[in-house]
C-alpha cells in the first residue's frame, strides 16, 4: 500500500484536535445528525471555478491579529488547557508546511449554526505561498481503524483582496448510516498562514450543519478581512 502524505494526516488530525479542544465532541458525530446547509454567502463558484492565486506579491507585510469580533461573531475563550491543545494541533501542520512563527488563535461563536467558528494562523516571514498546494496531496478515502470512513477532496479557491494562495480540504466522516461533512479552509501569504473552519457547540440548541467548502470558503476571506491587518498599522 502506498504511504499516505503527511501534510493530509496532519491536517486531519488538527481537525480531530480543534475538535476536541473547543466543543469535546467525539469523531465528529453531533454534526452528523445535519443535513446539509448553506450560510447565507455560500459560493461554490468561488472554491471551484476560482484562481488560486490572487495578487500573491500583494501579500507581503500581512499580519495577524484577534479582533472581538468576526462578521458580526463576538469573540469567546475556551481555557487555557483547550487554548494548548489548539495551539500543538497547529504547531503539527505548519510543521508538515515547512513553516513556522507566532501562533495566533481565536474561536468565535455562531449561534445561527450552531457551533463555534475556529481561526488558527501563523505570523512570520519568507514563506512562499506555493508551498500550500502540499495539501492538495490528499488520499481519497481512508478507513480510521474504528469503522469509520474518512473521504477527502482538495478544492483550491481565489484568496481574496489580500492576496497569497488559499485552497479547502473537505472531509466526509460516515459512521454507520450517518455523514458529517466538515470543512478547513486555508490561506498563505508570505508572511501570514491562517485557517478557518467550523466545530459543534455541544450546549446550543441547534445542529451544527453540514459545513462544505462552498459555506467556508466565502466566510474564510470574511475572516481575513477582519483579522489580517497590513503589519505596523
Amino acid at each position: 500500500m502506498p504511504k499516505q502524505p503527511a501534510t493530509s494526516a496532519a491536517l486531519l488530525v488538527l481537525s480531530a484536535v480543534l475538535c476536541v479542544a473547543v466543543t469535546g465532541c467525539g469523531g465528529g458525530r453531533a454534526s452528523a445528525e445535519s443535513s446539509a446547509s448553506a450560510r447565507g454567502d455560500g459560493d461554490s463558484s468561488a472554491v471551484a471555478g476560482g484562481s488560486a492565486v490572487s495578487g500573491e506579491s500583494s501579500g507581503n507585510g500581512w499580519a495577524l491579529t484577534t479582533p472581538g469580533s468576526v462578521d458580526g461573531l463576538a469573540r469567546v475563550q475556551p481555557s487555557a488547557a483547550k487554548m494548548a491543545k489548539l495551539t500543538q494541533a497547529l504547531d503539527q501542520t505548519t510543521a508538515e508546511l515547512g513553516i513556522t512563527g507566532s501562533s495566533v488563535e481565536a474561536v468565535y461563536d455562531d449561534p445561527s449554526q450552531g457551533g463555534y467558528l475556529v481561526f488558527a494562523g501563523l505570523n512570520g516571514s519568507g514563506y512562499d505561498p506555493s508551498t500550500l498546494k502540499r495539501m492538495a496531496q490528499v488520499p481519497d478515502t481512508r478507513q480510521d481503524g474504528t469503522g469509520d470512513r474518512i473521504t477527502q477532496d482538495w478544492q483550491s479557491t481565489t484568496a481574496g483582496d489580500h492576496g497569497g494562495r488559499a485552497g479547502c480540504q473537505e472531509t466526509m466522516l460516515q459512521s454507520g448510516g450517518l455523514a458529517a461533512l466538515s470543512s478547513s479552509c486555508l490561506w498563505l501569504t508570505p508572511t501570514t498562514f491562517g485557517l478557518v473552519t467550523y466545530y459543534p457547540n455541544s450546549a446550543s440548541d441547534h445542529f451544527l450543519t453540514n459545513t462544505p467548502a462552498s459555506v467556508v470558503a466565502p466566510l474564510m476571506r470574511k475572516v481575513r478581512d477582519a483579522v489580517e491587518q497590513h503589519a505596523g498599522s
